[in-house]
Order: C-alpha cells, then structure tokens, then sequence
C-alpha cells in the first residue's frame, strides 16, 4: 500500500514538473513568437534542403509576401544574385555563420531591394547540419545615404576646381574676343579685300573654331564629372580613364611645379565597370597627391600612375612626393569626414567614398606612405 502511494506521489510530481515545462516551452515559443512578429528585421529560418519553415512579419514589410506564401518555398526564390548567394551559404555551413552588407533580394513586385544578411548554420545534437537561419536588416536608406555622399562629394570637387575650370574657359573666350573685333575691322573694309587679308581672315576664324571647341570640351569634361547617373557597367580602358582625369585637373597642375609621369602597361588596360564612378576615384586620389605636394613645398613635385595586370587582376598605383601620411592619421583616413586640410579645403569625405565605390566594383583599395617622401594609393579591380 505504502509502495502504491510513494508510486502515486512520484507520478504526480513527474507531472507537475512535465507541466511546468511544458508551459515554459509555450511562453518561451510565444515569446520568441512575440519578438519576430514584431521586428522590423526580416527573419527566416530553413530546413536543410534549404526550404522555408519560418518566415517573420518583417519579411512582409520589406518584401511584400506573407508568411502563408513563403513557408514551403525555396529559400532561392528570393535571391536576386544567385551564385553569390550559394557562396554566402557555403561559407555559413563551413564557418557556421556568414555576413553580407547590401545583398540584393527580390521584391514581390519585382524590384531590387538591399539587405545587409546574416546567416547562421544550424547543428542537431548529433553535430548534422539542420537548416539555416536568417537576420536582414534592410540596407535601403544607408544605401541612399552611402549614394548621396558620393554626390556631395562630386560637387565638393567640383567646387574646388571651379576657380581653375573658370580660368581656363576665361582665356579662349578672351581669344574670342580679340580674334572677333580684329574681324569686325577687316568686315568693314570688305570691299578691298585682297588675297593676303582673306587668307588672315580664315585663319582667324580656324582660331575661333578651336578656341570654342576648347571651351566646349572643358564644359563637357565638368558636366560629364557633375551629372548625376546611376551606376552602369560598361567596358573601358583605365589608363584612357587615367589620361582623361588629368585633362580635367590640367587647371589645378599647370601652375604648380608638378610632373605628372606615365607608367602605362603596353595596350589597353581593359575592364568592364562604372566609368564614372572609377572617375571620381582618380580625381580624388590624383587632387590629394597635388594637395601633399603643393603643402609640402619645394620643386620637383612629381606623380606617377603606373598600370600592370596579371590574369585575373588589373592594378592601378597613384604615387606622390609629397608629405607622406603621418602615422596617427593613418587609422583614421578612412572615417567618414576626418580631414587634414583646412577649412573649406576637404570634407573629409574623398578618401572613405573612394575604398567604397572600389569595394563595390568588387576590387581592392590600400595605400604605402613614408612620412617625408609621398604615398602610393593602390588600387585593384577585376580584369575583363
């Protein structure tokens, strides 16, 4: 009897301890429940055949779809660059997580929106994979704001070359000016005209024709650099590029005592990227070895840009005599509006928009610098 109540006893202990867990178990899930149904984050969750099993209320907001329509489907279904997203997803399994910043995934109604991506691989108790899990927090208004500093910074440079662009269009037009009065006074003895004062005539008209076709160009070269575009992909030859971007500056070096030394590969260095976007990193990298040099004093300044290639890589290296970087500025150039010039002479914003736009061109940005003796801005891009 005493051994059918010590029975009775444990059983019902058992129970009530089998209870309390199990309403552990729901206010756990409901709180779990509770948190994804009210993040902003989209989160989703697979099995190993990659399948959706979960799929929470952010996922709606930034997507569009809703969890009745995603659970089922395949995880790929809302991939917009596939190959990279199985890169992503090898890494995670072999790493047990992987991060992406702006990830391209597909909108219900078929545009592109942007994702910084965290996944994490799932393990049972027997160490077997069993599923992912995924954290995307929408990138989209960092991803305007990373657009709109480029802008800022593209008329920040603007702004600064305006004095030398103004001086250069300013002499044509005084050659104009000239050149147009002496034919005026020729016009209005037209009726004796001689073979001698017809020839001077035309040649001076040629020099009309050049020096609007000079002003043409520098206001073509200002509008093509200021013009707001999305970015494209196009092929391109880099070291033309290079050649153009120090047309542009040409105001900025022909009064200071500066070489520029061309150190071309032989051929065209050929890549397929935002012709644009690499022409605001040349502008910036090219205007800052000016800047180093003009501050630190002296003749012979001298920047090279020198090209070279292997298989897969092409390199670009811009190379200055001027300060050099000193060392405890080297852990900061790259933060958002960190400057060493003067005001009104940097935004601080060049340097941190150049390794960016180069990151997104899916190349690499770096510098050497001795304090004294000048920095080599290296960059790496994929070759065509």
């Amino acid at each position: 009897m005493e051994s059918s109540d010590s029975l009775q006893d444990q059983l019902t202990t058992v129970s009530e301890e089998l209870y309390m867990h199990k309403k552990e178990l729901l206010d756990t899930r409901r709180f779990l429940h509770c948190i994804l149904e009210n993040s902003d984050d989209m989160v989703l969750a697979t099995d190993v055949d990659g399948i959706l099993v979960s799929f929470s209320n952010g996922g709606e907001k930034a997507l569009g779809y809703t969890t009745e329509q995603m659970v089922g489907r395949h995880v790929k279904d809302l991939v917009d660059d596939l190959l990279e997203f199985e890169k992503l997803l090898a890494i995670s399994r072999k790493e047990g997580s992987a991060s992406r910043s702006e990830f391209p995934l597909q909108h219900k109604a078929g545009h592109t929106v942007y994702f910084n991506v965290s996944l994490i691989s799932l393990t049972d108790t027997n160490g077997q994979f069993a599923g992912t899990v995924g954290i995307c927090r929408d990138a989209t208004l960092w991803k305007k704001f990373q657009e709109d500093l480029i802008r800022v910074d593209r008329l920040a440079e603007i702004g600064r070359t305006t004095a030398g662009i103004a001086h250069e269009i300013n002499n044509p037009i005084a050659v104009i000016g000239e050149v147009s009065g002496w034919i005026e006074v020729v016009v209005d003895d037209a009726k004796d005209l001689g073979q001698e004062d017809r020839e001077e005539l035309e040649t001076a008209v040629q020099h009309i024709i050049k020096q609007v076709k000079r002003c043409r160009n520098i206001t073509q070269q200002l509008l093509s650099y200021v013009r707001d575009s999305e970015p494209s992909q196009s092929s391109l030859d880099a070291q033309e590029l290079l050649k153009e971007t120090v047309n542009f500056l040409n105001p900025e070096l022909k009064n200071k005592d500066i070489e520029v030394v061309v150190d071309f590969m032989e051929g065209p260095l050929l890549l397929y990227s935002d012709k644009q976007m690499l022409e605001q990193v040349f502008v910036n990298l090219i205007s800052n070895a000016i800047y180093a040099i003009k501050e630190k004093g002296g003749t012979g300044g001298q920047i090279v840009l020198k090209t070279s290639k292997d298989e897969s890589t092409l390199e670009i290296r811009i190379s200055d005599n001027g300060t050099g970087i000193p060392e405890e500025n080297q852990k900061q150039m790259y933060d958002l509006f960190f400057t060493t010039k003067p005001s009104g002479k940097g935004t601080g914003l060049g340097l941190p928009i150049c390794q960016n736009i180069i990151k997104k061109l899916g190349g690499g940005f770096s510098f050497e610098t001795k304090v004294g003796e000048g920095a080599t801005f290296i960059v790496k891009l994929p070759a065509s």
